[in-house]
């Protein structure tokens, strides 16, 4: 009762202030115990009827709701469906709207407010983004998936900043510590990369990179792992030039990789139970990510020893060059791991990139498997790709 402790002790006392031996003593307590408990009941009533929103269904059907009671029409948008689907307005300005059932994913969605994309005000879950945003959308399974929150022992976020030297700019990057963490061990550090338009928090908000890795070390199929995730933008400069997006990344990527290697790697090292030696150093992203792990990853063999490439924007231009000494490649890396839905727009450049792979006689896994460029995969990627890191 916050009002108790913040009323002047003076109104305390009067409010507070029925003798014992009053007569109306039990009256009074019950008029206002009921007081209290019709004025619960309604403050619930209101939220429930509001816009409670999503909610899901006994029947695995799930409801949406916003409240805009001056709003023509509204639509909601999600990644289970063909088009925006209307919604109805009920008497209190309040739209809504059932779907589904839908497969167990982390769906996309939001809502068209007169023509207008509005993310859901009652879900705090975002996708967010540097280009348009987007709410998130849970569909529960018959049980617990591999990227839930479970119930096992689980790491830790930590975030930094820190002003680049390099960039002359102030950036940040997340770093995941395992559970039961100890200082006076040694672990083995996963540098992960995200794709263009995320920044240092979308493998955690949107990828759930971290209860992914929590699930995998409680099943012991992955090993006890710190995970750098960066903020995978260099700061612009007058000089980049290039409508393709291999021109973009030859000048862009060298100042990606000296602010990772001179200036986070040594804040991650300096700063965490880090064991040393490029065994125990990995790279790995998504999209522009995984363009950035294998070109910084080839790029210094004598610092990563692992490199996954999740649908990466590969490029024969711009990583071709690094596939010069087939020898050298194969002696020093562990792994070199790639994948790619087949539907998906960088699927072709994969397989440039493949294929040029093994006319050089690099050794390599690369798996093509079903989707496109989205989440749905990547999440899949890195629960394949981490179990078979630092063994």
């Amino acid at each position: 009762m916050d009002w108790i402790n913040q009323a002047p002790r003076s109104k305390l006392r009067g409010i507070l202030s029925i003798k014992t031996g009053d007569s109306n003593m039990p009256r009074l307590l019950t008029i206002i115990l009921l007081s209290l408990t019709l004025s619960a009941s309604f403050a619930n009533a209101q939220l429930r009827d509001a816009a409670t929103s999503p909610v899901f269904n006994a029947d695995n059907t799930v409801t949406f709701r916003l409240s805009a009671p001056d709003a023509d029409d509204v639509k909601l948008w999600t990644q289970f469906i063909d088009e925006a689907a209307p919604m109805t307005k009920n008497d209190e300005g309040t739209w809504e709207v059932t779907l589904g059932p839908a497969e167990a994913k982390i769906y996309h969605y939001c809502f068209m407010v007169n023509g207008v994309r509005v993310l859901d005000p009652q879900n705090p879950e975002l996708a967010a983004s540097l280009l348009p945003s987007y709410s998130l959308l849970n569909y529960p399974g018959d049980g617990p998936q591999f990227y839930d929150q479970q119930n096992v022992a689980h790491g830790v976020l930590n975030t930094h900043y820190y002003f680049s030297e390099l960039e002359q700019a102030n950036r940040g990057l997340i770093v995941y510590t395992p559970p039961e963490y100890d200082p006076h061990s040694k672990y083995p550090v996963l540098y992960l990369f995200h794709g263009y338009s995320d920044k240092e928090n979308g493998w955690v908000g949107t990828g759930k990179a971290n209860f992914i890795i929590d699930n995998l070390i409680a099943q012991k199929t992955a090993v006890p792992m710190i995970v750098v995730m960066t903020f995978g933008y260099s700061e612009p400069q007058a000089d980049d030039k290039g409508e393709e997006w291999g021109d973009w990344s030859k000048n862009v990527l060298p100042r990606f990789e000296r602010d990772l290697l001179n200036e986070v790697i040594p804040l991650v090292e300096s700063s965490y139970a880090t064991a040393p030696g490029v065994k125990n150093r990995a790279i790995a992203g998504l999209s522009m990510g995984g363009g950035q792990s294998l070109y910084i990853g080839l790029n210094n063999l004598d610092k990563f020893s692992w490199i996954g490439a999740f649908s990466a924007s590969a490029s024969l231009d711009l990583h071709g060059p690094l596939l010069t000494n087939a020898i050298s490649i194969n002696d020093r890396l562990n792994l070199l791991w790639i994948a790619c839905g087949k539907d998906d727009f960088l699927f072709e450049r994969n397989n440039e990139f493949d294929a040029e792979l093994s006319a050089k006689g690099i050794t390599h896994e690369y798996y093509v498997t079903e989707g496109i460029h989205t989440w749905w995969v990547w999440r899949n990627y890195l629960r394949d790709f981490v179990p078979r890191l630092f063994r």
